[in-house]
C-alpha cells in the first residue's frame, strides 16, 4: 500500500470510515484492512460481529477470485510465473509458426485464379451498376461490393493472407490475455 493511500484513510472522518466499512465489498480488501486498522487506531468500537462479517466478507470474495483464477487454462503452464511466461512465449511461437507456414503453404499452392469465360466481370460493367442501383439503390451496389470483397478474402492467394493475418491476431490475443492471467495468478496467489 502506498502512503497516500493510508493519508487518505487517516484522513477520513470517524463517520465516513465507519461507511467505508459498511460497504466494504466496493473496496480492495487492502484498502478494507487499513480502514479496520484506523479505526483501532482511533480507538472506536467496532462489534466483533460486524468485524467477524466484515472479514468473512473479504476471505469468501479473496476464494472467489482465487477459484476463478485457479480454473484458468494459465494454471496448466506451470507453477511459477516465470515458468507460466515463458511456455506462454512458447505457445505463442508455436501458433504463429502452424498459422505462418499454413499461410505460406496456401500462398504457393494455390494457382492464379483463372480469367471469366466471358472475357469481362459482369460486376464491373457500367450496366449491371446501373441495374443493381435502379433496382437497390446505391446500398444494393455497395453491399454487393462488399459481399464481393468478403467471397475475395476466402480464395486462391488472397486466403493465404487472411490465414497469415488471423494467424497474427490469435497469436498476439492468446499472448496478451495469458500473460495478464498468469500475472493475475501470481499476484493474487501471494
Amino acid at each position: 500500500m502506498t502512503d497516500p493511500f493510508l493519508a487518505r484513510i487517516r484522513a477520513l472522518a470517524d463517520a465516513d470510515l465507519l461507511q467505508y466499512l459498511q460497504h466494504f465489498r466496493d473496496y480492495r480488501a487492502e484498502a478494507v484492512e487499513a480502514a479496520l486498522a484506523e479505526l483501532d487506531r482511533r480507538d472506536l468500537d467496532l462489534p466483533d460481529e460486524e468485524r467477524a462479517r466484515i472479514m468473512e466478507g473479504l476471505g469468501q470474495r479473496h476464494a472467489a477470485v482465487q477459484a476463478r483464477l485457479n480454473r484458468s487454462f494459465v494454471t496448466g503452464l506451470g507453477s511459477t510465473l516465470e515458468t507460466r511466461l515463458a511456455r506462454i512465449r512458447q505457445v505463442s511461437a508455436g501458433i504463429l509458426a502452424a498459422g505462418l507456414g499454413a499461410a505460406l503453404a496456401i500462398y504457393l499452392l494455390a494457382s492464379p485464379s483463372g480469367a471469366n469465360p466471358l472475357g469481362f466481370e459482369p460486376e464491373d460493367s457500367k450496366k449491371y451498376l446501373r441495374d443493381l442501383e435502379v433496382y437497390g439503390g446505391k446500398v444494393n451496389v455497395l453491399a454487393t461490393q462488399i459481399r464481393g470483397a468478403w467471397n475475395g478474402l476466402w480464395h486462391g492467394r488472397n486466403l493465404a493472407f487472411t490465414v497469415g493475418s488471423f494467424t497474427i491476431l490469435l497469436a498476439f490475443a492468446f499472448w496478451f490475455i495469458s500473460t495478464r492471467r498468469a500475472r493475475d495468478l501470481d499476484a493474487w496467489g501471494r
